[in-house]
């Protein structure tokens, strides 16, 4: 996908133009403190097809602002907060369970996202009133209505309860707004989304790495699948779930919804599943990027303006792209890989980096696959062990500096679809067994031996579907998003970072750390925010 650049657009429009883009592009201390904007400058920005086409363009772009998603921070935020991995850089609050609205990533995280929404906003409002073509309109709508829909449903898993704003900034209208009840914000979620799939176009129609009617139902899913695992959880007696509990107690419902939309995505045409190991270790080669298995990423390129920083933070040093970069700031800790994966797992053993070295050590993958055995590079004597794991998913290696990555921030594959069917199909039936076509579906591919949920309880099936995703999805971005909608997040985090397991000791989390804070920023300038 083209990117569109401010000098770009100075070259193409008068001063009036860039007072728009401006609008569009340009950082703000707090996108729900913005100034009020006249619809002047709007009406003379969206006058023809292409304006809107731009503007959409802009709205992609916000998204990987800063050379990451949502900037570099909002991942390694994620990743903190599970399980599975943690961050060194600035994180350490998420990761010791002593996070609060102070922390300085999370403005960042929280800004980065409002503003990709604002920019949704302006296409959303402004683009059914150009005259032009009635389905190049729609189609660009739901692109909009899409992206609005992601940076909402993130913000809602990530906060909780936030601000909701559907339209631009009009004059008259107060500066801060109060937080919204969370089925208000799914509600938006869903309507949009479902535009989305009903007037997005389909792969085979798209410029790649634009959403796509796929792209939607897949998110559709993910959305209703959040909801209903986590209304399940509540009901179950999950303190950090309880919040779910305004959707009702017929959680089956959802589940239903979920299974729904992800026969629709499943079967709309240009996506597939890999057949092969080789096949799966090439949806992660940064060559090949928005291949058959992904429905929707985040896009990257080589070109010093639009590369990402990928490679840089899950990355070791030297292991990565060629300038050896920063050093991997995210990784897996030895007691999430002791407790949840197979270690004979071809997508766990084809995910980590084996070896690796930096400038005075060499590193090599220990026999349990949970860590490193370190040897000085030129003595060659034991420098003891590291305990955790770095993923080869993101290694960039023509990367020449360190934000040229055109490793994609991949968002959502197909692989997740199949895994997300086979859960809602188990639950609604509450027969393990009806997951085994979608769950082998995955494990065929890459040679692993079938599963079988006969004859599981439900709870173990729950456990089991846990571990499958943590070695299809490994170091994705899912885990915390998992643990907590299905309740389990205190749970598996007291069993990650038990010292027996060689995790290392951090703070104990609990339901308060199902989201996170409000940043302190935004709560002192708004005052309609407790």
């Amino acid at each position: 996908m083209n990117k569109i650049t401010l000098k770009k657009y100075i070259k193409m429009k008068n001063f009036a133009y860039l007072l728009m883009v401006l609008v569009i592009l340009t950082s703000c201390e707090s996108v729900l403190q913005e100034e009020p904007k006249t619809q002047t400058g709007t009406d003379f920005f969206y006058q023809n097809e292409q304006d809107a086409l731009n503007a959409l363009t802009a709205a992609y772009a916000q998204m990987k602002a800063g050379f990451g998603y949502y900037s570099q921070q909002f991942l390694s935020n994620v990743f903190a907060s599970s399980d599975q991995g943690r961050s060194s850089w600035k994180h350490n609050d998420y990761y010791n369970g002593v996070l609060t609205s102070s922390n300085t990533t999370l403005p960042d995280t929280w800004n980065q996202i409002y503003k990709a929404i604002r920019d949704a906003n302006n296409v959303i409002y402004n683009v059914p009133r150009i005259d032009m073509d009635e389905s190049v309109r729609a189609r660009i709508v739901g692109e909009a209505k899409f992206l609005r829909a992601l940076h909402y449903f993130n913000l809602v898993r990530c906060f909780g309860e936030v601000p909701l704003r559907t339209i631009p900034v009009q004059p008259g209208e107060e500066n801060g707004l109060p937080v919204s009840p969370i089925t208000d914000i799914y509600d938006i979620i869903i309507s949009d989304l479902k535009y989305a799939s009903e007037n997005c176009w389909g792969r085979l129609d798209m410029e790649l790495g634009r959403a796509t009617n796929a792209s939607a139902q897949a998110l559709l899913a993910r959305v209703y699948l959040h909801i209903a695992s986590s209304a399940r959880a509540a009901s179950e007696g999950s303190e950090g779930c309880a919040p779910y509990t305004a959707f009702g107690a017929d959680y089956t419902a959802y589940y239903e919804a979920c299974k729904i939309y992800c026969d629709l995505a499943i079967s709309q045409p240009g996506y597939q599943l890999v057949s092969t190991l080789d096949d799966w270790v090439n949806i992660f080669d940064p060559t090949k990027g928005n291949n058959s298995e992904i429905l929707f990423d985040i896009q990257s390129s080589s070109a010093t303006e639009q590369g990402s920083t990928v490679s840089n933070l899950f990355s070791p040093r030297n292991a990565g792209l060629s300038g050896g970069g920063w050093g991997g700031t995210n990784w897996a800790i030895a007691g999430f890989v002791k407790n949840n994966v197979d270690v004979a797992d071809p997508r766990y053993v084809n995910g980590i980096i084996h070896e690796f070295e930096t400038e005075t050590l060499r590193h090599e993958l220990n026999p349990k696959m949970d860590g490193y055995v370190r040897f000085d590079l030129e003595t060659g004597a034991s420098k003891g062990k590291l305990n955790r794991v770095y993923t080869s998913k993101y290694i960039d290696s023509d990367a020449t500096t360190e934000a040229t990555s055109q490793q994609n921030w991949h968002v959502i594959r197909l692989s997740d679809v199949y895994l997300m069917r086979a859960e809602a199909l188990a639950e609604i039936n509450q027969a393990p067994q009806l997951a085994n076509t979608d769950v082998n579906a995955l494990r065929t591919a890459v040679g692993m031996v079938d599963f079988d949920g006969t004859g599981m309880t439900m709870s173990d099936f729950r456990d089991a579907l846990l571990r499958e995703r943590a070695a299809e999805l490994f170091m994705e971005g899912n885990r915390w998003f998992d643990l907590t909608r299905m309740g389990v997040y205190e749970e598996k985090i007291k069993l990650a970072f038990d010292p027996k397991n060689r995790g290392l000791q951090a703070g104990i989390r609990g339901p308060e750390d199902y989201t996170w804070p409000i940043p302190i920023t935004e709560v002192s300038a708004n005052s309609n925010i407790d």
